[in-house]
């Protein structure tokens, strides 16, 4: 049986579905923490930022480790958008302790590091230049990522995005299938506690994330499915979740599922102009990124509305019950996302960050710069379309 044209998609779609090895979603999943970690030996380094440390949110994955008699050190260096410096700083603790499996929790940043440090410990000769796509000889060091937030989906990616702080501060990735974690557990009560203005701006980014890949040139059916059901999570959940926070547990468990689900459609599928638009914003004025993503969402979504007229009206109809033709129905899903991101109060411009219009060429410059995420946008975006873009939202 032909499964491509039973499916309705043309025969000549493949899929070469990519993710950890393991992933398990829900409540009181941080308790298998130390069942799986003891498969890999009886030593563990527990990666995570001192303020997570400090509120005891790594708790319960100590206790788990602990229960299956896994001698645990802890590493707590991961800072906001971690360097070289200090992926190597947790290479030196894992040698120390002699891990045989790291354990990263936090957001993205302490995945980062726990997945590039588990490079790094697998592949030494890659330790003086660790940057670069597909040029990972060996799978990391036995992993187990639990992401604290519900936004970045690092736990389900190949990607470590860090600094390079060797000669100033440019933000480089180590991509690759190797780098993917071993297990990601992803528990929506880790989450609980997130305030509001984490929650609203890393809602926001998986929004992002889903929307970048179902619209981009590389995406196919199954991502483009997994990112539709992220999508309608986050128009569904956020809110409830930014205004209520625990008080509202099912829509905390949504924005989780949520996250996943679009990094492994991005991961599977594609990338757009999103994030590359933003990245002027956030480095220059020293925003979270999800409200660098937040300010320029609907603003890119605009621009490429006119190469995704027929993407755009399905996700319309899909997300907002938008009716008519193609075209109005693909500018009540611009309007829907715009909507979703100003009820949670992410509506600020450029202005609000402190931005002139003398900043416009620099940020259109960077706005350019990441090729991997403009060579699949829907249209293409010169300096020129940047600076408009970046102009209209001044």
């Amino acid at each position: 049986m032909d499964f491509a044209n039973l499916m309705g998609v043309s025969s000549d779609v493949s899929l070469d579905f990519q993710a950890p090895e393991h992933i398990e979603f829900g409540r009181g999943t941080v308790t298998e923490t130390g069942s799986y970690a003891s498969a890999y030996g009886d030593r563990a380094l527990l990666l995570t930022d001192a303020q997570l440390a400090q509120l005891g949110v790594i708790d319960p994955v100590v206790a788990s480790l602990e229960n299956a008699d896994i001698e645990v050190e802890l590493f707590d260096g991961v800072e906001p958008d971690p360097t070289l410096s200090v992926i190597r700083d947790a290479v030196a603790a894992a040698r120390e302790a002699n891990a045989d499996v790291l354990v990263g929790v936090g957001g993205g940043s302490s995945m980062d590091v726990a997945k590039g440090a588990a490079v790094l410990l697998s592949n030494p000769e890659l330790e003086d230049e660790p940057f670069g796509r597909g040029h990972v000889p060996k799978p990391g060091t036995p992993t187990i990522l639990l992401p604290t937030t519900a936004g970045s989906g690092a736990e389900v990616s190949p990607a470590v995005v860090i600094i390079d702080d060797r000669d100033g501060h440019e933000k480089k990735g180590i991509i690759d299938p190797n780098a993917f974690a071993t297990v990601a557990l992803v528990d929506p009560a880790l989450s609980d506690t997130l305030p509001p203005a984490i929650t609203r701006a890393t809602g926001i980014d998986v929004f992002a994330h889903a929307v970048g890949s179902t619209i981009s040139t590389t995406s196919n059916p199954f991502a483009d499915a997994v990112c539709t059901r992220a999508m309608s999570l986050v128009e569904g959940n956020l809110r409830p979740a930014t205004f209520e926070g625990a008080d509202a547990p099912e829509a905390r468990n949504a924005m989780s599922l949520a996250a996943t689900l679009a990094m492994l459609g991005r991961v599977n599928g594609g990338k757009a102009a999103i994030h590359a638009i933003a990245y002027g914003v956030q480095s220059i004025y020293d925003v979270p990124h999800g409200e660098a993503i937040a300010a320029v969402l609907p603003a890119v979504l605009e621009y490429n509305l006119p190469a995704a007229v027929p993407t755009y009206a399905t996700l319309g109809t899909q997300l907002y019950d938008a009716d008519g033709d193609a075209r109005t129905r693909a500018e009540t899903f611009v309007s829907g996302v715009r909507r979703l991101r100003d009820d949670v109060g992410l509506d600020a411009r450029l202005s609000d960050f402190g931005a002139s219009e003398d900043d416009l060429d620099e940020l259109a410059r960077m706005g350019v710069a990441s090729k991997r995420h403009l060579e699949a946008n829907p249209r293409s975006v010169s300096e020129d379309d940047a600076r408009a873009i970046l102009r209209g939202i001044f």
